[in-house]
């Protein structure tokens, strides 16, 4: 059935940033928002918590004055939902309704009888992971993510360690896993020369903690071979690779996935903690689809994006780091097979495209009545 013959929804989505500043949002329901309107029949209003002002300051050091006004005042807002969510289908609360808080906003969404679409793609309900977000943490309830998931008619999570958080409350569990918009992110050709050997991490601010876990390997390559590291993100790390050369690359999402490409091999090492066990494997991802073969941590879904030695290495200690990365360092052809092979499971499992008609079946099954 095309489009055009399917019944027409819209969704209000309450989401926390304006559009473009997010990863989760970006490469969630962001992404899906134009194929569920030419494909589906469904089209996604979004409506963030933080205003500009807010997003702007709220990671920056200082601004404690301003930064409580801000999100008092956009908490208040926030009630304009409960208005405008009557000319909606359905509301999507991707993570949650309000930054700080309980599920005050979520409670009454529910009591409306509004049919409700939690999304989330990390474990929102961690301390650990809240905590990284600066003094507003505190303000925090983090039993609230269990509250949301009970209160909605259906969850969509980013994988199976998610989704079965989310089945102790409610019964109507989905895992959409995120995903990569392909025309954004083509397959590049990698650095003419095989030395140096350019090795990517990319990643925000609050994951930088996770790039330390890769540096005694790093270290280690880089007495062997000519290494660079090159890191994408909104701030460089502390301390350099030593032996390394280091190349900052400051984030933007205009030029993210031509610097991604840009180099012979991406790597994503984790811990193996609750947290991590949440993440959807987007860094993995996003290398993958530009053609570069990844070293990533066996961590959580990283076992279902990877099929070692295939598209991809999984490698568990610093020793399974440097022979991983010493193997592809030493074999263009290595290299090409393996990146074209990546390039095909994004493709095939994790296209933006893909991924939508996943959500599109979520949306219809909490609409159709």
């Amino acid at each position: 059935m095309s489009a055009a013959q399917l019944p027409e929804r819209r969704l209000l989505v309450l989401a926390s940033k304006p559009r473009g500043l997010s990863p989760s949002q970006r490469f969630r329901l962001e992404q899906w928002a134009p194929s569920l309107a030419r494909d589906h029949g469904i089209t996604l209003d979004f409506a963030p918590f933080e205003s500009k002002r807010l997003a702007d300051i709220l990671y920056k050091r200082g601004h404690y004055a301003e930064k409580a006004w801000l999100v008092a005042a956009d908490f208040v807002r926030r009630s304009t939902v409960l208005r405008e969510a009557r000319d909606y289908d359905a509301v999507v609360i991707h993570r949650e309704a309000a930054l700080i808080g309980p599920a005050i906003y979520e409670r009454l969404l529910a009591w409306s009888g509004k049919p409700i679409i939690v999304d989330f793609d990390d474990s929102i309900w961690s301390p650990a992971q809240q905590m990284r977000h600066g003094i507003f943490s505190r303000l925090h309830f983090f039993g609230k993510t269990r509250t949301i998931c009970g209160l909605a008619t259906a969850v969509s999570a980013g994988n199976e360690f998610l989704a079965d958080y989310a089945r102790r409350v409610n019964d109507r569990v989905f895992v959409v896993p995120t995903s990569i918009d392909l025309e954004r992110y083509p397959i590049q050709p990698e650095p003419l020369a095989d030395r140096p050997f350019v090795v990517c991490w990319t990643g925000s601010t609050s994951t930088l903690a996770h790039f330390e876990f890769a540096r005694e390997p790093l270290e280690r390559l880089a007495r062997l071979i000519p290494l660079v590291v090159k890191v994408i993100c909104n701030e460089p790390p502390t301390h350099p690779i030593a032996g390394a050369e280091m190349r900052f690359v400051p984030w933007s999402e205009e030029r993210e996935a031509e610097e991604i490409g840009h180099s012979h091999v991406g790597i994503m090492p984790l811990p193996d903690d609750e947290v991590t066990r949440g993440k959807c494997g987007l860094k993995a991802l996003q290398c993958m689809a530009t053609g570069r073969p990844v070293v990533i941590s066996p961590v959580g879904v990283n076992n279902e994006i990877i099929e070692h030695g295939r598209n991809g290495y999984l490698a568990a200690d610093a020793d399974g780091y440097v022979e991983s990365l010493l193997s592809l360092a030493n074999s263009t052809e290595l290299r090409r097979q393996m990146g074209a092979a990546a390039r095909k499971t994004v493709e095939k499992s994790y296209s933006a495209n893909a991924v939508a008609a996943r959500f599109a079946k979520v949306v219809r099954s909490v609409t159709e009545h």
